[in-house]
């Protein structure tokens, strides 16, 4: 089995899970990721801004995608020989991720580079504003995480953007994004899990921040989902769905087997089990913690709803690639059992929580 997109080189994750880093950068990558994040944040004040005019986004996309290009630049190491490397799940095979112990140099090194693909094709990418925004948050956000000390402006370096242009077609979209998207399910599996390991503390401060963090995470790979998504429907059913289903694999490719989300989703149901009370009994001694630890679930389930509304977009009514019946359900059906799923687990819990009812459950 070969990845979907060979020319890409492979990500190398951590092994530990862990994408935020306990040392400080050198002098030259700490000021190069402050550079970098006041780009995005200008970017992402520009999509954010009511009287903003197209100029003045592209000027701010085009000078944050110059910025993390010279990050990665300013970042890259000598890249380890991942021959030896196993891939942990067919996804990490087919997406061109591997898994390996590393230290924080190229842990810094990795994300930048995802990050800055990741831009390059935002830059093109038919994508809703609001969505943008939420993923340059996100950026922003994994950015502060390598190194949470901003330096000093960093002196221009020449940007790795001819090597971080790994294709323009969608099939590399598909890819590149997932890498983030990948990224993203980590940061917000820690966060969600410092929050529960506050809440076992009573420490309500350090847990409130943590779901805020954690909100920001979801809301990201939402929008990065969304992002990876940027195509037709013909032109899925023609260029990608068929890579990830034999022959081109050896069996169909889920989300379900993918470890970064299901490191997420095992985070979500301990926060559930941890968290039980009622939003309005939470609120009366937590006002705060309450609506950020609601603010996690609303995102988790509008992301799930828009799973739904990508894939009746890309898949129509068709059945899943792991469902060879004709009788299945459809993609679409599967996919909403789970959002009602979540739905009745976090009724109680919400603030506006959905009072749906599953027959048989």
């Amino acid at each position: 089995m070969a990845s979907a997109c060979p020319d890409i080189p492979l990500v190398v994750l951590p092994a530990d899970n862990v994408v935020h880093c306990r040392t400080r950068p050198t002098a030259p990558v700490a000021a190069a990721l402050t550079a970098a994040i006041d780009a995005l944040t200008h970017l992402r004040a520009q999509l954010q801004d009511p009287n903003g005019a197209g100029d003045s986004v592209k000027e701010a996309m085009d000078a944050a995608v110059a910025r993390s290009g010279e990050l990665a630049a300013e970042a890259a190491v000598p890249t380890m020989d991942t021959a030896p490397l196993v891939p942990i799940v067919p996804n990490h095979e087919y997406f061109g991720v591997r898994t390996a112990d590393i230290d924080d140099a190229y842990r810094v090194s990795e994300i930048t580079t995802v990050i800055a693909r990741t831009l390059v094709d935002l830059r093109g990418a038919r994508l809703d504003l609001n969505d943008q925004a939420s993923e340059v948050r996100a950026m922003i956000l994994i950015l502060r995480g390598l190194d949470p000390q901003e330096g000093p402006f960093a002196e221009a370096r020449p940007a790795g953007e001819a090597l971080l242009r790994v294709g323009a077609d969608e099939l590399s979209r598909w890819v590149v994004t997932h890498h983030f998207y990948f990224v993203l399910n980590l940061a917000a599996a820690a966060a969600v899990s410092r929050a529960v390991a506050a809440l076992a503390d009573a420490d309500r401060d350090a847990a409130t921040a943590a779901f805020q963090e954690a909100a920001v995470l979801v809301r990201g790979f939402t929008a990065a989902m969304i992002h990876s998504g940027d195509m037709s429907a013909a032109c899925y059913d023609a260029k990608v769905r068929p890579t990830m289903a034999p022959p081109a694999v050896p069996a169909a490719l889920t989300g379900r087997t993918q470890p970064e989300h299901k490191a997420f989703r095992k985070a979500i149901r301990k926060l559930v089990a941890a968290s039980p009370e009622p939003f309005a009994k939470l609120a009366a001694t937590g006002p705060e913690l309450a609506v950020a630890r609601d603010s996690v679930l609303d995102a988790d389930l509008l992301d799930i709803e828009r799973h739904i509304v990508i894939t009746a977009a890309l898949v129509g009514d068709d059945s899943s690639i792991i469902q060879g019946d004709e009788s299945a359900e459809s993609a679409i059906a599967i996919l909403r059992t789970m959002r009602h799923t979540r739905a009745m687990a976090y009724y109680g819990l919400m603030r506006f929580g959905d009072n749906v009812e599953i027959a048989g459950a």
